[in-house]
């Protein structure tokens, strides 16, 4: 007869490893589609909810990191201007959750804020 705390500890190590903490990599090349199209998202959900008008410039740098029941978040600086300002500048740090390649109605904003200078 066999033992059953041989499989029950094999499934509590299995679940303590995947629920470990995922890590942040920074994004290699911010030119990448994904990369700006993220960015122009977090740029406009921010510009429509805050009535702000906003254009996409770029992005500095970035982070991906696996979230935790699925999908992908962005940490991105990215730079935004503002054409009603005479077309001034700024850096917004910005998170974004997503799943590339899905529907923009399932993407979230989770963060947008002006990097103080």
């Amino acid at each position: 007869m066999r033992s059953p705390v041989l499989p029950l500890l094999a499934a509590a190590l299995l679940v303590a490893s995947s629920s470990a903490q995922a890590a942040w990599v920074p994004v290699l090349d911010v030119n990448e589609l994904v990369i700006k199209q993220v960015a122009q998202f977090a740029v406009l959900v921010y510009g429509l909810a805050h009535h702000r008008d906003l254009a996409y410039v770029g992005v500095v740098r970035g982070q991906t990191e696996q979230a935790v029941g699925g999908g992908t978040n962005f940490r991105l600086v990215v730079v935004a201007a503002r054409p009603d300002d005479g077309g001034s500048t700024a850096q917004y740090d910005c998170q974004v959750w997503g799943v590339p390649g899905s529907r923009s109605d399932t993407w979230k904003l989770r963060r947008f804020r002006k990097i103080q200078s």
